[in-house]
């Protein structure tokens, strides 16, 4: 199977995964904290339902100018207050699935928030958002994540890679945390970028 199929077939996975999180938000968990500081859970979802429509809008051949134009987008695209948050998640989950899904996608070479990338590249970080807001949401609602060990354990390997020698931005991946060897991948990944697990 292509690169390209491998990763569409994970990030499809992480979908049904967080998709599975998010149905099991108790109604009284959406103003609860989570171990993102400025974020409760309402604005955990707002967050990432948020960078799925942007990143369809940008599959899709959007090229905002520089960091202005990348905010103006996510503004534009971010759910209303009267959005219902479950619906706008699977909503904004299939638009980008089918986006990804398009043959040509892979080919091509798209502008996101840290340069332009592949499409590919594209997936990856989709992934890897996925997965870490996953953790997120889990431990702030007291569920237990269902996203695949291997997709999560290839994930940590590529971030290796990717942050290594790299200062951190708390904002974004904060200092890695200590976590037991032994854990979970969710787990080593969510410590990798700086959450305390």
């Amino acid at each position: 199977m292509p690169a390209t199929a491998l990763a569409l077939a994970d990030f499809d996975r992480c979908l049904d995964a967080f998709t599975l999180l998010v149905e099991g938000v108790r109604p009284e968990q959406w103003h609860a904290p989570t171990p993102c500081a400025e974020w409760d859970v309402r604005q955990l979802m707002d967050h990432v339902t948020t960078g799925n429509r942007m990143f369809a809008a940008l599959a899709e051949g959007a090229r905002p100018e520089g960091m202005p134009g990348m905010l103006e987008l996510r503004a534009r695209v971010a759910p209303g207050p009267d959005e219902d948050p479950v619906e706008a998640f699977r909503e904004s989950g299939r638009q980008l699935l089918e986006v990804f899904s398009d043959p040509d996608f892979p080919d091509g070479t798209y502008v996101t928030p840290i340069g332009e990338r592949s499409g590919d590249f594209m997936i990856q970080m989709r992934i890897t958002e996925t997965l870490i807001h996953g953790w997120d949401l889990a431990r702030a609602t007291g569920q237990t994540p269902a996203f695949p060990e291997a997709i999560a354990e290839q994930t940590l390997a590529g971030m290796r890679l990717t942050l290594a020698g790299r200062p951190r931005d708390p904002r974004g991946f904060g200092t890695e945390q200590p976590v037991p060897a032994d854990a979970p991948a969710l787990d080593r990944l969510a410590g990798f970028v700086g959450r305390t697990v």
